[in-house]
Formats: C-alpha cells, sequence, structure tokens
C-alpha cells in the first residue's frame, strides 16, 4: 500500500490538508476526496520520483551470470528466476536475450523438460544464434528431439482425455455468453438471483468465465504469464517494460491492447508501491475500462453510476457479462466502516494519476478536460478500490519429472463479474475450478429448477484445510459476518458417524464406486466420471458421511486432472 514519509504527514497536518480530505471523505462524489489527496501530495511535494528503469544488457547479462552460479549449484528454480529476469531486462534481439535464452534451455535439459528445452533453443535460433554457441545448441537440440516429441505427445493425450471431461451439454445463456443456458437471472425489486434455469446434474458445466482483470501473486511473477497466469516455462518478455512476461505472442498482444500499453509505463510505481492485489486490479481494471469507452465523456457517465445505482437500472448483460466494461461498476457498494480504507486509497489513486498524467496521450491536452477526465479517472478508482470484490484463484501445477500434481500454494486474484457475484454458502452446490485466467463452475449437487446457485468464497468444506478461526476471519472478511452453521462451528464432524447411508445408497457406495476406487487411474477417467457423478447424486443427502467424503475426494482429483490439462509446468 501507499505510505509518505512521516514528514509529509507532519506538513499535511500543519496546514490543515488532512482535514480537507476527511471532509472530502463525507461527499458522495469519489472524485472529491482523490482529488483532495492529489492536491495534499503536490503542496508537500509528497509524489515519489522513480527513474524509469530502461532495458539494459548489462543488467541483463548480471542476472544471466547469477543464474549460472545457481544452476552450478543446483538449485534450478533460483536459476529459472534469474534467467528470466535476465530475459526481462535483456534489450529485444540482443546478444543478451539470445544467451538467456541458450542458458535456459540447459535447465530444461537437466531437469528433463525436453519440449520446453526445444522451445527455447528454437526461439534462439529465431531470434538469430550467436556464432560462437551455436554448435552448442545444435548438439542440445539433437540430443533432446526425439524425447521432446515423446513429451509432446504425452501431454497432447493429457489434455484430449481431461480437457473435455467438463464440458457444456447445452447452449449458451443469450446474456451472459460465458454461462449456459441452464441458469438464468431472477430479478425482484432491487434483488437479484442467478437461478436454474432447470433441473441441473452433478458434473455439469454451468460457466467457463475468464476474468475481466487479474493479477499474479507477486512469488510468480518471474514464472507466470502477465496475462492469463499459466505458469509457463517459455515465457517470453515485454518489450517495453522490464517486470512483466508472456506466455506466447497471442497473450502478449492481448494484454497490452487491453490494458499494459498504458500499465507498462508506469510499471515502477505500480510494482513498488502498490502490494496489495486489489490495488494493482484497481490499475487494471480502470485502464481497461478507459481503453475500452470510446471519449472521456463516456468515462465521466459511466464513473457516476456505480454499485447499487447501477444495479438498480442495469440489464442483465452489464451486470453479469464479462465482455461488457459496465459488469465491473455493478459490484455493491453497501459496505460498511470503508473510510479508513478511502483516506489510504485516495493517496495511492492519486498516485497513479499523477504519473499517468507523464504518460503521452493518455489524458486529454485541454485544460478543462484533463481535469474531468482525472477526477474520472479518480472516481473509478476509488469505487474499484472499495468496492470490486476480487475472487481467489488457485492453480493446479505440474511436476513433470516427480510426476506430482498439487494446489500452488500461492494465490492469485481477479474480477469475475458472473462468478465473483454468486451467493456464498459453505455448503455450496457448485465449485469453482481455475484454469489460469479462467474459471469453470461445476455443480456438485443435484439442482433443482428455480434453485439458487451458491458457491463457497473459502473453498468446499471437504477440501478446506484452516482452522476455525482462520475460517470465521476470511468469513467476516468477505461476507461481513461470522458464520455458526455447522461447517463454520465444525460440528459437520461430529456428524461423520450420525450419517447412516440407506440399503439403496449403500449398494450404490459398494457396486458403482468402490471398483473405481479399487481399480480407477485418473488417465481412465473419462471413463468412470459419471458413475461419479451418479454415486455423488445418490449420496447427496447425506454429505458429512464418511462415504460421501470419499467420493466426493476422487470427484475433486478429477478436477485436478481437468486442471492439470491446461498445462501449468513447474521444474523438480
Amino acid at each position: 500500500m501507499f505510505s509518505m514519509p512521516s514528514a509529509h504527514q507532519q506538513y499535511l497536518r500543519e496546514r490543515g490538508l488532512i482535514s480537507e480530505i476527511y471532509a472530502a471523505m463525507n461527499s458522495d462524489d469519489y472524485a472529491d476526496v482523490v482529488m483532495a489527496a492529489f492536491r495534499a501530495l503536490e503542496k508537500c511535494s509528497g509524489f515519489p520520483h522513480l527513474p524509469k528503469l530502461n532495458k539494459c544488457e548489462s543488467r541483463s547479462n548480471e542476472c544471466r551470470n547469477e543464474g549460472n552460479v545457481a544452476f552450478k549449484m543446483g538449485n534450478h528454480n533460483e536459476a529459472l528466476e534469474c534467467y528470466n529476469k535476465a530475459l526481462m531486462c535483456a534489450p529485444t534481439n540482443s546478444r543478451a536475450m539470445k544467451l538467456a535464452y541458450s542458458n535456459r534451455s540447459a535447465i530444461f535439459q537437466n531437469r528433463k523438460q525436453f519440449y520446453a528445452c526445444k522451445t527455447d533453443i528454437e526461439h534462439c535460433f529465431r531470434l538469430g544464434c550467436p556464432p560462437d554457441i551455436v554448435e552448442k545448441l545444435k548438439k542440445r537440440l539433437a540430443f533432446v528431439k526425439m524425447f521432446s516429441d515423446i513429451e509432446e505427445i504425452a501431454v497432447k493425450e493429457v489434455i484430449d482425455t481431461f480437457g473435455s471431461v467438463f464440458k457444456f451439454g447445452t447452449k449458451r445463456n443469450s446474456q451472459i455468453p460465458c454461462a449456459s443456458a441452464n441458469i438464468e437471472v431472477v430479478r425482484k425489486d432491487s434483488s437479484v438471483k442467478i437461478v436454474a434455469a432447470k433441473d441441473i446434474k452433478v458434473g455439469t458445466l454451468l460457466a467457463l468465465e475468464p476474468s475481466f482483470v487479474s493479477c499474479n501473486n507477486v512469488e510468480k511473477l518471474p514464472f507466470s504469464c502477465h496475462y492469463c497466469h499459466k505458469m509457463s516455462l517459455n515465457l517470453i518478455p515485454c518489450d517495453n517494460c522490464c517486470f512483466v512476461l508472456f506466455c506466447g505472442e497471442e497473450c502478449k498482444a492481448l494484454c497490452m491492447k487491453e490494458y499494459h500499453s498504458i500499465e507498462c509505463q508506469i510499471m515502477e510505481i505500480v510494482e513498488i508501491f502498490l502490494n496489495s492485489p486489489m490495488a494493482k486490479l484497481m490499475v487494471k481494471g480502470a485502464i481497461k475500462v478507459v481503453q475500452l469507452s470510446e471519449s472521456w465523456e463516456e468515462i465521466n457517465t459511466i464513473s457516476r453510476c456505480t454499485g447499487s445505482k447501477r444495479i438498480c437500472t442495469a440489464s442483465v448483460q452489464e451486470m453479469f457479462d464479462v465482455g461488457n466494461k459496465l459488469s465491473v461498476l455493478s459490484y455493491n457498494d453497501d459496505k460498511l466502516f470503508v473510510h479508513g480504507s478511502m483516506y489510504v486509497a485516495s493517496f495511492f489513486c492519486a498516485l497513479i494519476i499523477y504519473h499517468l498524467e507523464k504518460v503521452p496521450s493518455f489524458f486529454p491536452l485541454l485544460l478543462g478536460e484533463r481535469k474531468s477526465a482525472m477526477e474520472s479517472l479518480g472516481r473509478l478508482m476509488m469505487y474499484f478500490a472499495l468496492h470490486a470484490e476480487p475472487t481467489q484463484v488457485i492453480l493446479t501445477v505440474s511436476n513433470r519429472t516427480l510426476s506430482k500434481t498439487y494446489s500452488c500454494p500461492h494465490v492469485n486474484h481477479g474480477w469475475y463479474p458472473f462468478i465473483g457475484k454468486l451467493q456464498h454458502s459453505c455448503t455450496p452446490n457448485v465449485v469453482v475450478s481455475n484454469l489460469n485466467k479462467t474459471a469453470a463452475l461445476i455443480a456438485v449437487q443435484p439442482i433443482e429448477k428455480g434453485t439458487e446457485l451458491t458457491v463457497s468464497y473459502m473453498g468446499h468444506y471437504h477440501t478446506l484445510d484452516i482452522d476455525l478461526h482462520a475460517k470465521n476471519s476470511i468469513s467476516f472478511e468477505k461476507i461481513g459476518k461470522v458464520c455458526k452453521c455447522d461447517i463454520c462451528s465444525g460440528d459437520w464432524k461430529l456428524q461423520t458417524k450420525k450419517s447412516v447411508l440407506t440399503d439403496k445408497q449403500r449398494r450404490m457406495y459398494i457396486n458403482k464406486f468402490l471398483p473405481i476406487k479399487k481399480d480407477g487411474e485418473l488417465h481412465k477417467m473419462h471413463l468412470f466420471i459419471h458413475n461419479v457423478f451418479e454415486v455423488m447424486t445418490c449420496l447427496n443427502n447425506v454429505p458429512f458421511s464418511k462415504e460421501y467424503k470419499e467420493v466426493y475426494t476422487l470427484f475433486h482429483k478429477c478436477i485436478l486432472a481437468y486442471e492439470e490439462s491446461k498445462g501449468n509446468f513447474v521444474l523438480g
């Protein structure tokens, strides 16, 4: 978060500028508090000035040499991080860039990531491989080519086998294209609900929603695509800044179009001063809305109608369609006790506006129009900072060397205008599967027509591994209350022994599940997954039984395999 030197804070207090900010917080217009903070920072020369970090061959060489030392010591992840940083710093098509790709390929050869090794070598040749390493890379390429072809076939089989296990079995919703026609929106007065349009079976894929904007966990920055967040081994750098990587040219082009062409020019400020996901999403989201708008006049208009004002009049598409920029302006704004957050946010909103003023052609040139545009952007950013609710994104990663798949401990965040607005329940009837930038919504209970869709903001109780105090803390942060249900109190675990299956349920469990549990292998998932759905449906009214937990655990493994097919690879 943004912080000021104590001398600047003292200056603001002595001149009554802090009281001006406090007074502006009582205004109905968020722009007032942002611009009050802007004026205050101007008067005390409180805006930080950071030198532009330009591409530099010598700095790239330093990072690569650090990677060489780590590689020799067997610290392969550290070496990979150093080589990726060398790519970030290297001028386009420079010798430093080519050597970074070459050295990175050596890690992949050592760790038996043959396809990644081949890809980096071929990339180096396309750039114009330095003559002194040509023979070495040709020998390395000849060595890995056969293995890389086998590996590519194996990966394709995984994608073909698992990637189609969960798929839309019906038409898309006409108003919310990311969702299926199995859902509909019901409005009554000011309330809006997402409900089942027909009876929905367990395992039904109900939505595939890309985030409006999302951001990497800081721990993943050297290993992930800045746009789609795929943990790719063959990342490529941004052409202009020294802070981000992409998984390929397609993601780079999309990111530049949506927000990074502007964000790229203030990355020093974003990376050094904005330490929370909420703050980074605020910047990306505001820039993307600007990029999608026809004019600053339009931005001024839409920035004055957010939250409850917009919810009352917005169409279904404007509220829930991620392809509509207005969808991120219709988060509920009925939070209490926001003044502390507003005070802090006003300074970093002002900081971003100050530095965006220096980006050519971003704001209008005429002073009156520029002032209005700055206020509009401040209004948007403050709304996002206070009310746009991020959804946690937990990725599944694969370690091919150890043949291990697991959930990455470092959590990303994103704005999902449809999935992110579903009603919370500690016993949800749908779960979210994270596919990099895209979130998949899958039914875990049979849902009758007209029933509201519910999702747990903390994950399904059978997979949630945190203590009750931590769960209640998250609950208070997310939904504003400490829940006393069976899940949150822990009483559900006591009910495990009391949950007794009927004879029909027992036969279903023995005849259809136990054979799968004994002999079922995940690569045959597409053959047995529908039996798992059937057993989960049969045991739906005994969700705390040990038998249901066993079935759900296998179902969860199937989801992990589905996520694995999206190709997040890490080194061993």
